[in-house]
């Protein structure tokens, strides 16, 4: 399932990360990243599993299936995926809920960093 999620004022890891999913790089595919959520915390299967296609600077599209369990054989790609269905949509509202925490109309004109600090003859006479 796709779904196109505009206007997010941060990085996608960021988004991600805020989603509950960890960042994987594939190996035999050129180090291509995606991201992971599995249902239990000490098993890697089943989970959800999304890969990212930055569209433009504020539209991201999140294509999301379901890793039922890993491929059935050493170099293939076959893991009985599932598209469609009542969790792959339940997980893509769940992201879109999450993504409009992440929404602006508006650049972002926080400065990063720390003031300088006053002296301590600054902090008395105020300059």
């Amino acid at each position: 399932m796709k779904l196109i999620l505009e206007k997010i004022n941060t990085i996608p890891r960021n988004l991600m990360r805020d989603c509950g999913y960890v960042e994987i790089k594939n190996p035999h595919k050129d180090d291509e990243i995606s991201y992971v959520r599995s249902f239990d915390s000490g098993r890697f299967y089943p989970r959800f599993h999304i890969y990212l296609n930055l569209l433009s600077a504020d539209r991201l599209e999140v294509n999301i299936h379901l890793d039922m369990k890993k491929p059935s054989y050493e170099g293939s790609s076959a893991h009985s995926g599932e598209y469609e269905g009542e969790l792959v949509e339940n997980e893509s509202l769940r992201i879109k809920n999450i993504a409009k925490n992440f929404v602006s109309n508006q650049p972002i004109n926080q400065k990063l960093g720390y003031a300088k600090e006053k002296s301590f003859w600054q902090k008395i006479f105020g300059k």
